[in-house]
């Protein structure tokens, strides 16, 4: 009786933790799934409230950005307009349809902006964008210009507006930057006619403190790429200069300084691993300047336009200096010096020319006048024999190629020393005095035509005949045998 007794006290005991256990689960299921389903809840309101804050500050930063688009477009164009002039030293007027941009940075941009340089205009930009400070969009008069930037900018410049760039870079007041890219440079004569021309594929100005202001860029003149930097300490009145072309392993750097009469300085002239120093001086549109103690010296008067000038060469290359790719050729092609208004006189010495042996020192003067290139006065003696003169030898352009005209007089001294320079069999030596005769050279095809020869005052009808031969022949005159022979065959002839 008590075995079984306390065989069910066991029983009961263990039926009744088993019930609590379930009973436990129960109500462990019940309250968890009850809080599973408030926290569902409650995050259902707060996905609301968070989605609606961030929609809320979306669109406010959205219509913050935009609001500048609603402006009135004319008070905010003439208050760029204001800004850029007080700020940047520079007077533009932008078209009708000014319009505002958000990418990549807030900003006003323009198709047609006129820029002027006092009452001239002086540029046309075909893409202008005015960058701007984003602390202040609620009114237009808050506004703040950060940086400009002028694409497909077409600048003509003259005489009387040169200084644009030298104000821009000097009287600059804002701290942030001017870029000019993929633009052209025309300067012009009075007449509207282009003296030179350049393609400007950056200038950047750069504001460095409140005393020292930069100025980079990046250009090609007649297909060679140059860079430029230019310094301007306003406290020392000082412009640094570096101007670099690989192609021309040229390297320029200079110091100069100025005041409110005159501008002076030197620069350090580096070509081809030669240095020389050029001293110069800018005073009442005047600039004067001279190369390695005077061998190199001129005059230009810049208003109007002339140039007065001598150089000195101990040797000139002339198959460097005439060679089809070279830098003289090149500008001479371009025909910029054949201008109505571009005047100039520029004096030659040299003691030789390489590889021309027995000349004694050349002299001669380079004018441009009235879109016309002349050589005048052209003198030297060969071998102590023949004083030869060329006078008013004018250079042509035709079908891109370059030409020589003019006349040649062969006065002679020694005319038995000039026969035994070449060899000449006595029976051929002949009494010459002198001999005058009219020439056309073609460079590029290298060879001469002789028109209107006279020798000692008379035509020879035997020399009429070589000449015609030989004109029609076109033989390269540049090669020496060539002309040795021909200069043997014309005495034989005579």
């Amino acid at each position: 009786m008590s075995k079984k007794n306390l065989f069910n006290k066991k029983f009961n005991k263990s039926v009744l933790s088993i019930t609590k256990r379930i009973e436990s689960f129960f109500n462990f299921f019940k309250e968890n799934f009850s809080y599973k389903k408030n926290f569902s809840r409650n995050l259902n309101a707060i996905d609301k409230r968070i989605f609606f804050t961030i929609a809320i500050i979306v669109i406010a930063i959205t219509g913050y950005f935009l609001s500048p688009s609603f402006f009135d477009k004319n008070k905010i164009k003439a208050e760029l307009e204001n800004q850029i002039l007080d700020q940047y030293n520079l007077k533009v007027k932008f078209d009708a349809t000014l319009k505002y941009g958000l990418f990549p940075k807030p900003h006003f941009y323009s198709k047609d902006t006129i820029i002027y340089y006092e009452t001239s205009e002086v540029a046309k930009s075909n893409n202008a964008k005015v960058f701007i400070s984003i602390s202040n969009f609620f009114s237009s008069n808050k506004i703040k210009i950060k940086n400009l930037i002028f694409k497909k900018t077409d600048f003509k410049i003259n005489s009387l507006t040169y200084n644009f760039f030298i104000n821009l870079l000097t009287e600059k007041k804002s701290t942030h930057e001017i870029n000019f890219i993929d633009s052209k440079l025309f300067y012009l004569d009075q007449n509207k006619d282009m003296i030179f021309f350049a393609i400007l594929k950056n200038l950047n100005f750069l504001y460095k403190d409140d005393l020292l202001q930069k100025f980079n860029s990046k250009l090609d003149i007649f297909n060679i790429p140059v860079n430029l930097k230019v310094e301007h300490n306003s406290f020392e009145k000082k412009f640094f200069t570096e101007i670099n072309s690989h192609p021309l392993r040229l390297n320029i750097k200079g110091d100069s300084n100025y005041n409110k009469k005159k501008l002076n300085g030197q620069l350090d002239f580096a070509v081809i691993n030669k240095n020389n120093k050029i001293n110069y001086r800018l005073e009442n549109n005047s600039l004067i300047f001279n190369i390695n103690d005077n061998k190199f010296t001129g005059d230009i008067n810049i208003k109007p336009f002339f140039l007065s000038s001598k150089l000195k060469f101990y040797q000139i290359d002339l198959k460097k200096i005439f060679k089809n790719d070279s830098i003289l050729i090149n500008f001479l092609k371009s025909e910029i010096l054949n201008n109505n208004n571009l005047n100039a006189k520029i004096n030659v010495s040299t003691n030789t020319f390489k590889d021309v042996n027995f000349l004694d020192k050349i002299n001669f003067n380079i004018i441009l006048d009235e879109g016309e290139i002349i050589i005048k006065d052209l003198n030297t003696t060969f071998k102590d024999s023949v004083i030869i003169n060329l006078n008013d030898t004018q250079l042509i352009i035709d079908n891109n190629k370059l030409k020589f005209a003019g006349y040649v007089s062969l006065d002679f001294i020694d005319v038995n020393n000039f026969y035994a320079h070449y060899q000449i069999n006595r029976n051929y030596r002949k009494n010459i005095k002198k001999i005058n005769f009219g020439f056309l050279l073609n460079l590029d095809d290298k060879f001469i035509e002789i028109d209107n020869l006279k020798v000692n005052g008379n035509i020879n009808q035997n020399l009429e005949t070589f000449l015609n031969k030989f004109n029609s022949n076109r033989e390269d005159i540049f090669n020496k045998i060539i002309l040795r022979n021909s200069i043997k065959n014309f005495l034989k002839n005579f």
